[in-house]
């Protein structure tokens, strides 16, 4: 069973979550361990590193086109 412990990088705050993927079935569950925040709560997620992933279909656009040998510099999003 996977177990991931979630916090903050940027400002030392003391918000955890811990993840665990669940047997049998397809899904996580969350527990929090310290719901304490040190700062204001965003309104958008712009800059965040989680809006910033690219997109499973971005993600399959970039494999195909690596496998048909298109340079680097050629891929762009």
């Amino acid at each position: 069973m996977e177990v991931t412990l979630t916090g903050t990088r940027k400002c030392d705050c003391s918000f955890k979550l811990q993840d665990k993927l669940v047997a049998r079935r397809e899904g996580w569950v969350s527990r929090v361990i310290c719901d304490t925040h040190n700062h204001e709560l965003s309104n958008t997620v712009v800059g965040h590193l989680y809006a910033d992933r690219l997109k499973e279909n971005e993600h399959s656009m970039i494999i195909d086109m690596t496998k048909s040998l298109v340079k680097l510099t050629n891929i762009l999003f």
